[in-house]
């Protein structure tokens, strides 16, 4: 009994000074493994949480990959239960919806770069493919955002029908897709190029502009179709 007490003392000595270290001096200053031992300290209340948290950036290779993943990919660790799981998951569904609603903030998109900080908000960290509509008015007011599909790593099919009932809903003027390429490069494949094409000819039937096709790839690089002079032309 004296021996396990004495171990929780000097965990509870350590866990008190990087405390005190952070609020003495911040956040920036922690190596990642530190501040991922930090974090660790809310979901494990009694262990050293260091060797666990070298651990999980070995596995992972970086904060931002640990953040992809979800609670099932997390429990698969060894050391990682639930807890530990749930809170590093939820941290990076806080992390998404704070840069989306700091994205969705802005009162007009007019630009590629505009529509790709845009869909980079919503597709960041996303394991499978998503397609999104976002429905804007004639001065480039965001009305609406709508996910048209989900898929798998390397696929999405978009429900046209679903597109278009969208930018109905809300009268958009103009609108543009988006979706993203988790394991792959942000660039247009023949299905994504057919895709802008077709819903670029059946939004034009219905008076509404497809303005642009962001696709989000890894590490969150954005790339915009029609800042792309070869396929400016799918754009009406």
């Amino acid at each position: 009994m004296e021996k396990k007490s004495e171990t929780k003392n000097i965990h509870s000595g350590h866990r008190k000074r990087v405390k005190a270290n952070v609020c003495k001096n911040g956040f920036s200053q922690m190596e990642d493994h530190k501040l991922l031992e930090l974090i660790l300290f809310y979901s494990i209340p009694q262990a050293d949480t260091n060797e666990l948290a070298h651990i999980i950036l070995s596995e992972f290779g970086s904060f931002d990959e640990m953040l992809k993943a979800d609670v099932d990919r997390l429990m698969r660790i060894k050391g990682v239960g639930e807890n530990t799981a749930v809170l590093l998951a939820s941290m990076s569904e806080a992390f998404r919806r704070a840069i989306k609603v700091k994205a969705s903030n802005k009162l007009k998109y007019t630009s590629s770069d505009e529509y790709s900080e845009l869909a980079v908000s919503y597709l960041s960290g996303e394991a499978v493919e998503k397609v999104f509509i976002f429905c804007l008015d004639s001065s480039g007011k965001l009305k609406k955002v709508t996910q048209l599909s989900e898929g798998t790593e390397n696929s999405s099919e978009v429900d046209m029908r679903k597109a278009v009932q969208a930018v109905m809903d809300c009268n958009a003027s103009k609108a543009f897709l988006a979706h993203n390429h988790p394991v792959g490069k942000a660039e247009p494949s023949p299905t994504d190029i057919d895709t802008t094409r077709t819903v670029s000819i059946l939004f034009r039937k219905i008076g509404v502009f497809l303005v642009d096709h962001i696709i989000v790839g890894e590490n969150n690089c954005a790339y915009s179709m029609y800042s792309d002079l070869s396929y400016r032309g799918l754009f009406y």
